[in-house]
C-alpha cells in the first residue's frame, strides 16, 4: 500500500497569460494615429469655422447697434444736436457714456466686448478693436488717453471696427472689416493676429490718406485696401 506522498496531486495545465502580443499593440496604436490624422483637422477646421462665424455676427451686431447709438443722440460732444458713434465700451455699458456719469442701459452689445486696457476686446478666439476719427481723420484706439482726442463732426460720420485672429491658422484665419457702410470685408492673406501683427485702423478703406486713417471714400472690394491687402465681400 503506497503512502499518499508518492501520489501526488495532478493539476491541470495553466491556460497561458492574457495579452497583447507587440504584432497587435503596433497595429493598434498605428490606427489611432490613422483616425487622428483624420479626425483632428476636421475638428480644427469645424473650429475655426465657428470662430469665424461668431466674429462676423458680432460686428454686424456692433453695426446695428452704432447706428442705433448715434439715431438715438447718445452722445454730443459738441452740443450741435447730431448724435455720434461711440465706443464699444459705451456700447455694452461697461463705461459711461461721453459728457455723463451712467452707463447705458439696457446695453446694445454684450457685455463680453468690453475693452482692455490696450483698447481691444476678446471674445471667441477673435480680437476686436472699434476706432473713432481724431481731428486729422485718424483712426483711435479705445484707450483712456484717446478718449477725449475724438473730433465729433467727424465721429458723426465715420468710425470702423475690425475682428482678426488671437491665433492666426488657429482661432482664425481671416480678418474682418466694417464700417458706417455696413459692408463687411474679409482678408486672409495678411496674417493679422492676437497683439503681435493689428490691423490697421483703415485696413479696408479707399482714398484714406494712410491705413491709419478712417476718413475715406470708400471700401475695398476685390482690391487693395489701405493696407496693401486685398479685402473680399463676405456674403
Amino acid at each position: 500500500m503506497s503512502s499518499p506522498a508518492s501520489n501526488p496531486v495532478q493539476h491541470p495545465p495553466r491556460a497561458p497569460a492574457a495579452g497583447f502580443t507587440l504584432v497587435e499593440i503596433l497595429i493598434v496604436v498605428a490606427l489611432i494615429v490613422i483616425l487622428a490624422t483624420i479626425a483632428v483637422p476636421k475638428a480644427m477646421s469645424a473650429k475655426v469655422s465657428a470662430d469665424e462665424s461668431a466674429a462676423i455676427s458680432t460686428l454686424r451686431t456692433i453695426c446695428t447697434a452704432q447706428l442705433q447709438f448715434r439715431s438715438q443722440n447718445l452722445v454730443d460732444r459738441d452740443r450741435d444736436g447730431q448724435g455720434e458713434y461711440g465706443w464699444l465700451g459705451e456700447l455694452c455699458g461697461s463705461t459711461p457714456l461721453t459728457g455723463h456719469s451712467a452707463a447705458l442701459a439696457p446695453p446694445l452689445v454684450p457685455l463680453s466686448l468690453a475693452v482692455d486696457a490696450s483698447g481691444l476686446a476678446t471674445k471667441a478666439g477673435y480680437r476686436f478693436a472699434l476706432h473713432l476719427p481724431d481731428a486729422a481723420g485718424i483712426g483711435l484706439a479705445e484707450t483712456g488717453a484717446n478718449l477725449a482726442n475724438v473730433a465729433p463732426d467727424l465721429a458723426e460720420l465715420h468710425w470702423t471696427a475690425i475682428a482678426w485672429p488671437s491665433r492666426y491658422g488657429v482661432s482664425g484665419t481671416h480678418t474682418f472689416f466694417i464700417n458706417g457702410q455696413g459692408e463687411l470685408r474679409k482678408n486672409r492673406s495678411a496674417g493679422y493676429t492676437g497683439t503681435t501683427r493689428i490691423p490697421p485702423a483703415g485696413a479696408a478703406l479707399l482714398g484714406a490718406s494712410t491705413a491709419a486713417h478712417i476718413v475715406g471714400t470708400g471700401i475695398a472690394t476685390g482690391v487693395a485696401g489701405a493696407d496693401g491687402e486685398v479685402w473680399l465681400a463676405v456674403q
